[in-house]
């Protein structure tokens, strides 16, 4: 593969990402947004900190075999 094919591939999936749309790519995975709610967690200190809710990508590889 060369340098141009991978950046647009990047690209590609970059771009589907943010529409929240899922990526499969054969025989190497799946690339899937996530949402995380705001939550609230109490530290060590006993304090409660609020945490901003995130999107993340989430990766599954191809099975193989």
């Amino acid at each position: 593969m060369t340098d141009k094919f991978l950046e647009a591939l990047g690209v590609v999936i970059r771009d589907q990402i943010i529409m929240k749309n899922s990526v499969e790519v054969d025989e190497l995975g799946t690339f899937k947004p996530v949402h995380y709610n705001q939550k609230q967690e109490k530290r060590a200190d006993g304090t409660n900190v609020m945490l901003p809710p995130k999107d993340t990508i989430e990766f599954t590889s191809a099975k193989k075999g």
